[in-house]
């Protein structure tokens, strides 16, 4: 639709379909990081994940702008189909993991054709002479037949479920209580642990598209600067996303709670001495580039850790009522939210960005902007978590 699109509606149609498939694959790519590398490996997992984001959003223009110069609009397409053709391409060889099923047991499996009771020695999971013991609601029921003896029947009592098939567990390993399925997003949503990740990824994304949207015209109008100069200098902000994996690595190592907190921590102060810049002059140039490359570190290492929050708060969930989230858990879910967060913050920044420098002015929007990611830190030491193996104590036990 963009490259035959002419009209301002088929565009912005176009525009909407690609925000649309960006979420959709997003979300799902990172649950399928999530589910691959499990809690130990994630946060560096996803600090490579931000970093290609990063690398894609400054190399795309970069090329895009080259291809478009030298062959024309509809060649700038033909080398997109051609991206997109092997994203689709690999996604098709790659291995989904199967979920782990428990075995079960059933009369006609367990007592086998005629009677035989072979089929109790027979499985796997339970030895000769083994009681298999499960939780009852109920009552006991035997899988015996009623001609066998009263030391066999004592031998092949197991309490079993009125359903079809039942987990056969023996009594050195008997899982906790299953609870009953609940709805993903409400129960998240309940917990302050993923609130604080979703207040992260809403003000990483808004402090960055706020300024995005501001300092270009700030600095256009300070140092009489070019369309060029100012892609140089706002380039600075970029650079640090390179780092996500150390940033991952860090928090794989000393938890979210220490490097979010840390991050919203640096904003603060840095926000708030932009206002320092304020004449034209070589100085202040290099004071600007010094600042925005800080604000960048310090936005990374909000970034990369809230996603890795997420997971943790999935996996705490899990551990502490096995089977809440159902079969299939709640991954993908979770990272919905966190991508909501970060999309309201993205619309939000450049409106409500631009909209207080006419009202208040440069200066008080920096100093507002800096309280608010001071507000950040102490609702993150409150919630956050710590390390990875916070989340998944529960099962250790």
């Amino acid at each position: 639709m963009f490259s035959i699109g002419r009209s301002l509606a088929v565009l912005i149609i176009a525009r909407l379909l690609q925000g649309a498939s960006s979420a959709f694959v997003h979300c799902v790519g990172v649950a399928i990081v999530a589910d691959t590398v499990g809690d130990a490996g994630f946060g560096s997992a996803m600090g490579f994940i931000t970093m290609s984001i990063a690398a894609g959003l400054l190399a795309g223009p970069t090329c895009g702008g080259i291809i478009y110069h030298n062959f024309g609009y509809l060649a700038v397409f033909i080398s997109a189909y051609g991206l997109v053709g092997l994203d689709l391409a690999l996604r098709l060889l790659m291995l989904e993991r199967q979920a782990e099923k428990m075995p079960t047991l059933q009369y006609s499996d367990a007592i086998g054709e005629g009677g035989d009771e072979s089929g109790i020695n027979a499985h796997p999971t339970m030895s000769p002479g083994e009681n298999a013991k499960v939780p009852q609601d109920n009552a006991t029921t035997s899988l015996s037949p009623p001609n066998s003896s009263s030391s066999q029947r004592s031998s092949l009592k197991t309490s079993v479920s009125p359903t079809e098939g039942v987990p056969l567990l023996s009594k050195q390993n008997v899982s906790p209580t299953v609870a009953a399925p609940r709805s993903a997003p409400v129960e998240l949503l309940a917990t302050p642990r993923m609130l604080a990740a979703i207040l992260g990824s809403f003000m990483q994304s808004f402090v960055m598209t706020e300024l995005e949207s501001t300092i270009p015209l700030h600095i256009k109008r300070l140092f009489q600067y070019n369309s060029k100069d100012v892609a140089l200098v706002f380039l600075v902000l970029s650079i640090p996303s390179f780092g996500a994996p150390v940033v991952g690595a860090m928090s794989d190592r000393y938890g979210p709670k220490f490097v979010v907190s840390m991050g919203f921590m640096f904003l603060t102060p840095f926000l708030i001495l932009l206002r320092l810049v304020n004449e034209n002059g070589a100085g202040h140039v290099a004071l600007l580039c010094i600042l925005l490359f800080a604000i960048g570190v310090a936005l990374n290492l909000v970034l990369t850790p809230v996603f890795s929050e997420a997971m943790y708060t999935v996996d705490e969930k899990e551990a502490a009522q096995p089977g809440i989230f159902g079969p299939k858990g709640a991954y993908a879910q979770a990272f919905a939210q966190m991508n909501i967060a970060y999309g309201a913050g993205s619309l939000l920044g450049p409106l409500l960005g631009g909209l207080l420098v006419e009202r208040i002015g440069w200066n008080n929007v920096t100093l507002l902007t800096g309280i608010s990611c001071a507000v950040c830190v102490p609702v993150c030491l409150y919630a956050t978590g710590g390390t990875a193996s916070t989340g998944r104590s529960c099962q250790a036990g």
